[in-house]
């Protein structure tokens, strides 16, 4: 169900309005979305795609250039990273390949850096052959601190640790038709590996530790410290550290290489973060390498209506009512899952016959013979199998999961003041009478290289008990599509190279939701009244029996978009900063959209792939405590 709301201004959602109509302000919605390339639209017209709605604006953009060079000379040890020069922002080469952006940082104390030198914001983009370090505590005032390169490698993801000091990065054997494998007989060529880069000093990155993982490495990884753990190898290990990879290949080829290990990978590392300081020996680096497969999930094949299982993406979080540690994973046909890896045991379990559980999942037809995910089950939607598994519909292929890290009621957080919260909200999700109308969600989205009906639901999926989700709404890219013929199609589509497709994720604290769209751009929804908006059969909720008590799934609401085209105080940024419009890997065209990551003081960083990092605050996000506003709206007025 897609919500087209009245335009409401004074409501705090910008709502979306049919073609051509205009709001008491004189807005006319326009539709970012154009499927057909003719005389009247081109992909690779930058400027025509400088579109967004005027609740969003952009705060600062950084086009990633370091020192003035894509690259640095030979010789430069690839171990190390090089510091940047600020006088190179915003001035070409742009060296482009933008992929997966992390942020980590002390947000809501404003980024202070305190007396022990702790504390900062900083931002961490994978770019192909490098990654960038940025320091984002002043959202207006992006700055390029450093870039790690690597002359042999594909870094598609990144995380860091929560306190800022080490990176994870993989390597993908990726888009083999467009870039393949250099011939090489060592099967560590690079394509395939897992490093650690330690980040101490911002300006000054470096590699500690590899791992390989042939023949195609992982697609996606996340970690954990865990503390009083009784499975430490050396008694001087107070807390340990386990990494999540997600690795499709065993599954893709099922089995068939004789290597069954499954796709949702678990490891521990012995000694955790501190046996890759970087002051060690070689010999202590060496043994400070080791890490040891802890457990593995993969689906159940009779619990995926037959759809594919393909383990692409792990996103960690620690579940807001249960705290259980849970690990929720997008398995294209075979739906999301939800992995507990609350308590490694002991003893390892490599090949998963036991570890990690799974607790929960929810795919659109019935998994179970009864129970939650029986046909009579709250578990599912009601669909049969063929339905789900059938893309045109916006179904199946689901790449992407994201869970909100708060409980939500109303709108509110336990993140705002008690004293704003609605009557309904009560004193909270302990509330005997009124807890039930705190909820947790997770929302998961397809991801599509064509498709010729739909761009895909992005689902939202009430996880307030992990054990029983289900689906409470679901939205797609508001407005119609144009057919090669001229005429209309009831949504929009894809006509290849994954154009409009829904790709990553973020949360903010009170239902609102952002994700990327590659070319369609990257778009804020908001899911904080889904609750209050669903219909339910007997007039009051009834999540004990799940979708089968809801009569009208509640509507999502779009509050806006953003295209990032380059910054525009600039007439031709494309030849200003030396795009590279030939990338083919982004589809040869801005936007192009993989990731973003939702400041908590109310920003939105938007990874570009050719043109580097936006930041964009929409007006419903603004927080007076964090005024930023866009320095450079300020330096145009006084030119």
């Amino acid at each position: 169900m897609v919500a087209l709301m009245a335009f409401a201004p004074l409501s705090g959602c910008l709502g979306i309005i049919g073609d051509g109509d205009s709001d008491d302000n004189g807005y006319t919605w326009i539709d970012p979305v154009t499927e057909v390339e003719d005389a009247n639209h081109s992909h690779n017209d930058l400027l025509a795609h400088r579109l967004s709605t005027p609740n969003a604006r952009l705060i600062d953009y950084h086009n990633l250039n370091c020192d003035g060079n894509v690259k640095p000379p030979a010789e430069f040890d690839d171990t190390m990273g090089r510091p940047c020069k600020e006088e190179f922002k915003n001035v070409g080469p742009t060296p482009g390949d933008n992929s997966e952006i992390a942020i980590e940082g002390n947000f809501h104390e404003d980024c202070e850096i305190h007396g022990d030198g702790s504390g900062g914001c900083y931002a961490y983009v994978s770019s192909y052959n490098q990654f960038e370090i940025l320091d984002i505590s002043e959202p207006n005032n992006i700055v390029l601190l450093s870039t790690y390169y690597a002359e042999v490698a594909r870094m598609i993801d990144i995380k860091v640790t929560p306190d800022n000091n080490w990176v994870l990065v993989n390597h993908e054997l990726t888009n083999s038709e467009l870039d393949p494998i250099p011939n090489d007989d060592d099967a560590n060529s690079g394509m395939n590996r897992l490093d650690v880069i330690y980040v101490g000093d911002k300006t000054s990155p470096v590699k500690v530790a590899e791992w390989n993982n042939p023949p195609a490495g992982f697609h996606n990884q996340d970690l954990h410290v865990y503390c009083d753990w009784d499975g430490a190898i050396d008694p001087r290990e107070e807390c340990s550290l386990f990494l999540f990879g997600a690795d499709p290949y065993p599954e893709m080829v099922e089995g068939s290489s004789g290597t069954f290990y499954k796709g949702t990978q678990v490891f521990y590392v012995p000694l955790g973060l501190e046996s890759w300081l970087p002051n060690q020996n070689q010999e202590q680096q060496n043994s400070s390498r080791e890490i040891i497969r802890w457990g593995g999930y993969t689906p159940e094949p009779y619990t995926t209506c037959g759809g594919s299982i393909f383990n692409h993406d792990n996103v960690f979080f620690i579940h807001p009512i249960t705290k259980q540690k849970l690990l929720v994973v997008s398995y294209w046909g075979a739906g999301l899952r939800l992995v507990d890896v609350s308590d490694p045991p002991t003893v390892a379990d490599p090949l998963g016959i036991s570890w990690p559980p799974e607790v929960g999942r929810w795919l659109g037809c019935p998994t179970d013979d009864s129970g939650w995910y029986g046909p009579d089950g709250g578990g599912h939607a009601g669909m049969s199998a063929e339905e789900w598994l059938d893309a045109n519909q916006g179904n199946d292929n689901i790449h992407y999961a994201v869970p909100q890290d708060y409980l939500i009621c109303s709108g509110f957080s336990e993140m705002d003041p008690m004293e704003t919260w609605p009557d309904q909200c009560g004193s909270g999700p302990s509330d005997s009478t009124y807890g039930v109308n705190w909820r947790h969600y997770t929302y998961i989205a397809p991801e599509y290289g064509s498709n010729a009906n739909h761009t895909g639901y992005i689902w939202t999926i009430d996880t307030t008990d992990p054990a029983k989700p289900f689906l409470v709404s679901k939205w797609r890219l508001p407005g119609e599509g144009i057919l090669a013929n001229g005429s209309s199609h009831p949504q929009h589509y894809i006509p290849g190279g994954y154009i409009f497709s829904p790709h990553n994720g973020d949360t903010g604290h009170n239902g609102h939701v952002y994700w990327t769209h590659y070319h369609a751009g990257a778009w804020t929804t908001d899911h904080g009244h889904i609750w209050d908006e669903l219909v339910w059969e007997n007039g009051y909720p009834e999540p004990d029996r799940g979708f089968q008590a809801i009569s009208e799934l509640a509507p999502t609401h779009t509050i806006g978009y953003y295209l990032p085209a380059g910054p525009p105080w600039l007439e031709d940024p494309a030849e200003d900063l030396g795009y590279d419009m030939a990338d083919c890997w982004a589809s040869c065209m801005i936007p192009f959209d993989w990731g973003l990551q939702y400041d908590p003081r109310g920003f939105v960083w938007i990874s570009e792939m050719v043109s580097g990092v936006y930041v964009v605050q929409f007006d419903e996000d603004y927080d007076p405590r964090y005024h930023y506003p866009a320095l450079w709206q300020a330096e145009a007025s006084d030119d």
